[in-house]
């Protein structure tokens, strides 16, 4: 799958190098990153210069679920967004305030603001590491990269 400067994305047969799905329009403005859900093979996370993350589903060509907070800004074209690897939460990071966000997929609610960065942040992964299997990294525009949980 991947993220279009035209709000859209694209997803392509890796054997064939075909395309065989095309969600045009499906932010205003471009798309910084996609990301297929864990465990799942049909729902797609995507993060838009709207500052709006959305979940697709990539047989209905719907979306699941849409998401922001008034203090969430996406303002990098290299944004990142990811789910939790269980995937039961989503997160990114306010290319202003360098706070990241992190939504229940199930209710849509946020769960928590982190907040460290001192400048706008454009990295996030989550991976299984940590006390708790659920480790964080973030990284803003200055480099700065922390690592919670």
């Amino acid at each position: 799958v991947s993220g279009h400067l035209d709000g859209g994305i694209r997803c392509w047969d890796v054997r064939s190098g075909d395309r065989v799905l095309d969600l045009p329009l499906l932010h205003e403005g471009g798309v910084t990153s996609v990301q297929w859900k864990p465990r799942s093979g049909h729902e797609i996370l995507t993060n838009g210069r709207d500052s709006i993350l959305k979940i697709v589903d990539a047989r209905t060509k719907a979306v699941i679920k849409a998401v922001n907070d008034p203090g969430f800004r996406t303002l990098t074209n290299h944004a990142s967004s990811s789910f939790s690897p269980d995937g039961a939460y989503i997160a990114a990071g306010s290319g202003d305030s360098g706070d990241f966000f992190v939504w229940n997929v199930a209710s849509g609610e946020l769960e928590k603001r982190l907040s460290a960065h001192s400048c706008g942040a454009v990295g996030f992964a989550w991976g299984m590491g940590g006390t708790n299997g659920q480790q964080v990294a973030t990284i803003d525009k200055s480099g700065v990269l922390i690592l919670w949980g």
